[in-house]
């Protein structure tokens, strides 16, 4: 309904939250006014207070108090302990009885407009859209009720309709009342972790706010106290009248459980930063960004990342029968067919994946493993049971197939891995325009075959036309060479299967996931950070479709939660992540992401958690190059320097043309003093990478460091307009060339003037990426400082690139150009 703005009243000299509305007509820009001049009114320790509301040019806003901390939609999740529950609740209950008193009613109570502080303290936000209870609009306005029924609105939300009283469903008056119902259903959500009300579509959950009773919570939370129970039931009643009198009522009622209850597990450690949250519900993010928060990062019990980082220490693998299906071979070579070979294995995979008791070896893991015993993907293996020790897995599928007179023939065999022996085999003969039949019959199929019990689940996205899958598996086994002209061809693939079926959930989400490549390796690594957040944002609403089309699709989740870590929603993208695992406990690439989450945040205890994925995403796929990168510059951040050389090389060995692991193997080379092996990486890697503008720049770099000041200047001279001027990048570059001309007080002064700028701007504001590439840039900055005798201005280099990713002071501690 608006936008957001953090703002300074120059006459009071404080800094305040402003609303500013958009998209009203006169009589609703009048009601809105009308009503958050009545919030005015509201003082209470538990209300973020709105001071103004008014018009100036045409334009309507509302001033409101500027809150620090996070919304409860972030503790959603683990069912919160009783004590906190109950601490909550009473804040509420006290700050909604001081609105009632006063004839307001707030009509939107959800998790987003309840916000805790660091010191615990609830806030309500967004009474500026509040009323007085009874009033309703006058004729020819748009009520609150059918703008979300009909879905006109912009800005509609699902979530805001499974908070609504029934009353308020039903488009009646309103009374405090209703805020009853909306706080009953938010308690009853954080007591369990699951909304009482939520269904899929927007008619069933305001069909289940107005009929369906919730869950009993002695069933589902028995630990609470009776009368915490007793009060969310009653606050959640279908009629007003079985409701409280008033919410004095309740406050009172939670007095006799737990008398020193306080919010004590949801308070952030103080030393951490903290975001904005402004009093205006889902404008929110206009100001914050996307980053959610650092104090939020280890507040632990709550979060996404608490969760994600107490399961690192967990075996999702345990107690599951491990099974490895092998590309079927093709008896009669045709290329024109040869993508049946992986569709028909990854149809049987699809079928077997959703299953929670079996682990579904990773294809590209399959086929990685083949290759290592001399077996070429697509033909027989000479021996299946060192492929099944290779693979470390129970069962073996495999099978062949041949295309003869527009008729497939195919023998699948279900194969005791460790002995070689088949167990059982059948055999398919269907016309070859059936294939998406053949392919979803083989996924009814092979569960039985495999003397698994119950139904096999349903696929949640099928493809209806054969070409959607051609497209589909030659863009995923595009996808797996993982450089950046593959990185194309395989979006171009997908973008045709999205357009023959905008509904196969498969393909928006591999879409999804080279959008965000793009992202990286087209824009932010060169510095072009606006356009590389744009295609983020496409790469997270594709995603976002794709679950939308599948919610029990692991790729989905584990595309968004890559997607959000590079927009900097560490909540959002450990939470998917995490998902991604528990359906998918065999998908590496999910690992790789919790990982990464983990990597890039302070604390001991974080990078203990990266670690942890890290070699957990290693033993699913010991010859994933990605993970043995980022593996390596984590670290290497953290001053480990020879072991992120070992990992760094190994991803080169796996991935000779991984631009970036040239890179951490050089960074790796040059903090330890070894200047002249740093060349000789780089230079092994612009044969592959001809044009990196990265690895020409660590040339220049290189060539410092061992007083070649000719070839500094030549590698400076030829990467002009490589990057923007005020990219770190260029800066670093320039001041290399004027110390390696004899201006070295220019260089110095062109490092300070940056560091200056740095200084200055929202460093809280900026992504994961962008903070990376600025600490790496800054620390060499510090080295060249370093040669030029400038020890002081050397620290302050060194302290800024820490700040920005910690690591660098460890790193420096071992660098010879410091001592």
């Amino acid at each position: 309904m608006g936008e957001v703005w953090k703002a300074l009243d120059l006459r009071l000299e404080r800094e305040v939250a402003l609303k500013i509305l958009k998209d009203a007509d006169d009589l609703r820009r009048r009601a809105l006014i009308g009503e958050a001049k009545l919030a005015c009114q509201l003082n209470h320790p538990n209300i973020a207070h709105i001071y103004d509301a008014g018009e100036v040019d045409g334009l309507p806003y509302i001033a409101m108090e500027l809150v620090e901390g996070r919304t409860l939609r972030s503790l959603v999740g683990p069912p919160m302990e009783a004590a906190d529950l109950h601490a909550l609740a009473r804040q509420a209950a006290s700050a909604l009885w001081h609105a009632h008193q006063k004839g307001i009613v707030h009509r939107d109570i959800k998790p987003e407009n309840l916000l805790l502080t660091e010191d615990g303290q609830l806030k309500i936000l967004d009474f500026g859209i509040a009323r007085r209870g009874g009033d309703d609009l006058p004729v020819g306005a748009t009520s609150h009720h059918t703008t979300l029924v009909e879905r006109t609105a912009p800005g509609y939300s699902q979530g805001t309709p499974a908070y609504m009283s029934p009353e308020q469903a039903n488009g009646q008056a309103l009374t405090g009342q209703s805020d009853q119902f909306s706080l009953g259903v938010v308690l009853y959500e954080l007591a369990t972790g699951t909304h009482p009300f939520l269904r899929a579509s927007l008619v069933d959950t305001l069909y289940a706010v107005t009929r369906d009773e919730p869950r009993p919570l002695s069933e589902v939370r028995p630990d609470l106290p009776r009368t915490l129970q007793d009060a969310i039931h009653r606050l959640v009643s279908k009629r007003p009248q079985d409701r409280f009198p008033n919410l004095q009522t309740l406050w009172g009622g939670l007095t006799e459980d737990i008398p020193t209850a306080t919010v004590r597990h949801l308070k952030p450690a103080s030393r951490l930063r903290r975001p904005l949250v402004l009093g205006a519900g889902a404008a929110v993010l206009l100001v914050a960004g996307g980053l959610g928060g650092a104090w939020l990062l280890r507040r632990g019990e709550r979060t996404a990342l608490g969760e994600a980082r107490r399961a690192s220490t967990m075996d999702f693998t345990q107690g599951r029968r491990v099974v490895a299906v092998l590309p079927l071979e093709q008896l009669q070579p045709n290329p024109d067919q040869a993508w049946l070979s992986n569709s028909f294995a990854d149809a049987m995979a699809f079928g077997l994946v959703r299953r929670d008791d079996l682990l579904v070896v990773d294809r590209l893991r399959v086929v990685e493993a083949m290759h290592q015993l001399g077996d070429a993907p697509g033909r027989a293996p000479r021996s299946l049971g060192a492929l099944g020790r290779e693979l470390k897995a129970d069962t073996l599928i495999l099978g062949s197939y041949q295309v003869v007179g527009g008729q497939v023939r195919m023998n699948v065999r279900v194969v005791e891995a460790r002995s070689g022996n088949t167990q059982r085999q059948f055999q398919l003969d269907r016309p070859l325009a059936d294939q998406l039949k053949l392919e979803d019959e083989l996924q009814q199929r092979l569960p039985r075959e495999l003397g698994l019990e119950g139904p096999a689940p349903a696929p949640g996205s099928q493809a209806k036309d054969p070409r959607t899958r051609e497209l589909y598996t030659k863009a995923v086994e595009v996808l797996t060479e993982g450089n950046q002209d593959s990185i194309e061809l395989a979006h171009n693939l997908l973008a045709s299967a999205i357009k023959i079926e905008p509904n196969y959930a498969p393909a928006r989400a591999e879409y999804a996931w080279t959008l965000a490549e793009f992202g990286v390796t087209k824009a932010l690594s060169q510095g072009r950070f606006e356009e590389g957040q744009a295609l983020l944002r496409q790469a997270r609403q594709a995603a976002q479709e794709a679950l939308a089309l599948d919610p029990s699709a692991p790729n989905s989740y584990r595309a968004l939660g890559s997607i959000l870590l590079r927009l900097g929603d560490l909540e959002g993208a450990s939470r998917m992540a995490l998902q991604a695992v528990r359906l998918d406990p065999a998908d590496h690439k999910a690992y790789d992401v919790l990982a990464d989450v983990f990597a890039g945040l302070d604390g001991e205890e974080n990078h203990q958690a990266a670690r942890r994925y890290f070699e957990k995403a290693l033993s699913l796929f010991p010859d994933d190059w990605q993970a043995h990168h980022r593996y390596g510059v984590l670290l290497q951040n953290d001053g480990d320097l020879p072991p992120a050389l070992l990992h760094a090389d190994r991803a080169i060995a796996l991935r000779p043309a991984a631009e970036y692991a040239y890179v951490t193997a050089a960074d790796a080379l040059l903090w330890m003093g070894r200047p002249a092996e740093a060349e000789a990486r780089l230079r092994a890697g612009l044969r592959e990478v001809p044009n990196s503008n990265v690895l020409r720049s660590l040339l220049a770099v290189a060539a410092w460091d061992q007083g070649d000041r000719a070839e500094v200047v030549a590698d400076v001279k030829a990467l002009a307009g490589a990057w923007p001027p005020e990219h770190s990048s260029a800066v670093l570059l320039a001041g290399l060339g004027r110390a390696a001309a004899g201006d070295g007080p220019g260089a110095l002064a062109l490092f300070e003037a940056f560091r200056q700028r740095t200084l200055a701007s929202d460093l809280a504001a900026k992504k994961h990426n962008e903070k990376r590439v600025l600490s790496v840039n800054l620390y060499f900055m510090a080295r060249a400082a370093a040669r030029l005798g400038a020890a002081a201005e050397a620290q302050q280099l060194v302290d800024l690139a820490d700040r920005l990713h910690p690591g660098k002071r460890r790193v420096a501690q071992q660098d010879p150009i410091f001592r």
